[in-house]
């Protein structure tokens, strides 16, 4: 069970790994923000957006018969959005400046999530590098 410090590790953990992480937000599947280390005013709309990307993932996952997403990736010219399944309740969005090392992050989320959804994250394929 994820709880709010699960959530602020993570954050903290990630930030502290991969320079270029503008934000972090743990979201409820359903958009609900759980934790967010952005703005106030647009907490609910972050948690929204990456709840929306992962399911976006998942749907066209299914389609393309790779199964359901462990991350969706949302590059563009200003930088990217990875969402991460966490468990089944909640989603992970990491904001990136458009020079992170994605592999790198990938890496760092997937040790992390070890340590708060070992399920989840012992499940999911890494990259090779």
């Amino acid at each position: 069970m994820l709880v709010r410090q699960h959530a602020m590790h993570l954050s903290a953990a990630i930030r502290h790994a991969i320079d270029g992480v503008t934000r972090v937000v743990v979201a409820r599947t359903d958009g609900v923000a759980f934790h967010d280390d952005g703005p106030e005013e647009d907490r609910e709309n972050a948690a929204d957006l990456a709840a929306a990307v992962l399911d976006l993932g998942r749907v066209a996952g299914r389609a393309y018969g790779l199964g359901g997403p462990v991350a969706t990736t949302l590059r563009g010219p200003e930088g990217c959005l990875v969402a991460y399944e966490v468990d089944g309740l909640h989603v992970l969005g990491v904001v990136t400046e458009p020079t992170v090392n994605l592999v790198l992050l990938d890496r760092v989320v997937r040790r992390e999530l070890l340590v708060v959804a070992p399920g989840v994250a012992s499940a999911a394929p890494t990259h090779r590098a």
